[in-house]
């Protein structure tokens, strides 16, 4: 097959990526090339910035794919206009979106959040508003893509090669004794390891499916064991904030449970290992 990943230089786009090669398929990665792949003649690549709309359009005049992934697609704007440059380009359009559409709850389902119904005065942008920019882009994939979309909803994404440093940060304050705010630790959060977000996008990404499907490990974690793992892997301890601190505030810091459903990427695909099987060896 003839692949496409938008993105696909870092991270568990690129971890897509090997898979793709691994079965033999023609990976192309666009992206602005400011990062080496590492894929050598493994690839073919496309250098250009996805908002620089007309140089997309000319790039890509042209080529067509099997699939594209579009790892780097975050408002509706955007998102558009890759309705209007891929039209006639590919077979299956995956979209990356986040468990940011849906609002704080436990156990929550696709059905939570619907962009067929979800109505906006204001066009907001990642840096505005990030949850509300992901659902306004699954908006304009589903009202103007002339291709079939899948749209995946990630949660926190973890693992070596994470460049968030989300995981770090809580690792370096409590070797280093410096003190962290957390508005909940009995909180819930849903986390996937990265190589099983590589595997639900190619799975997903390989099959008939379309439509939102939340992509997150089968158990969501208490924060409080999150810290108990670390301090317990440096033997050392938390120093944790009773009082709300901006400057300390975590960036896992909920202030109560976010967790989605998985019932529908376990039924369809497979069952992405809990954080529980792999945290302790990730810290």
């Amino acid at each position: 097959m003839e692949i496409l990943i938008i993105g696909g230089n870092k991270f568990f786009g690129k971890r897509l990526a090997t898979l793709h090669i691994d079965q033999g398929h023609k990976v192309t990665l666009l992206n602005r090339g400011n990062v080496d792949d590492g894929f050598k003649e493994n690839v073919d690549r496309i250098v250009c910035d996805r908002t620089d709309t007309s140089k997309m359009k000319k790039e890509l005049e042209s080529k067509s794919w099997d699939i594209v992934y579009d790892q780097v697609c975050f408002d509706f704007e955007t998102a558009k206009e890759a309705c209007e440059i891929f039209k006639g380009k590919t077979k299956k359009f995956v979209f990356t979106s986040t468990q940011s559409v849906y609002g704080e709850g436990s156990d929550i389902k696709e059905s939570s959040f619907d962009p067929k119904t979800h109505s906006f005065d204001k066009e907001e942008t990642a840096q505005s508003n990030y949850g509300e920019a992901k659902r306004q882009a699954e908006v304009a994939f589903t009202r103007h893509a002339s291709f079939p979309v899948a749209m995946l909803r990630f949660s926190l994404v973890l693992g070596e090669d994470d460049p968030t440093g989300r995981l770090t940060w809580h690792i370096d304050r409590i070797k280093n004794e410096t003190p962290i705010y957390l508005p909940s630790l009995d909180a819930k959060v849903s986390m996937i390891h990265s190589s099983d977000a590589a595997n639900a996008l190619f799975k997903v990404g390989t099959s008939e499916f379309t439509g939102p499907i939340n992509a997150t490990g089968a158990e969501p974690i208490e924060l409080s064991h999150l810290i108990s793992s670390i301090e317990s892997k440096y033997n050392k301890k938390a120093i944790l904030l009773n009082n709300e601190d901006k400057e300390n505030w975590s960036p896992y810091g909920i202030s109560s449970d976010w967790w989605m459903n998985t019932d529908l990427l376990q039924s369809e695909f497979f069952k992405a290992k809990g954080p529980d099987s792999w945290l302790s060896t990730l810290i």
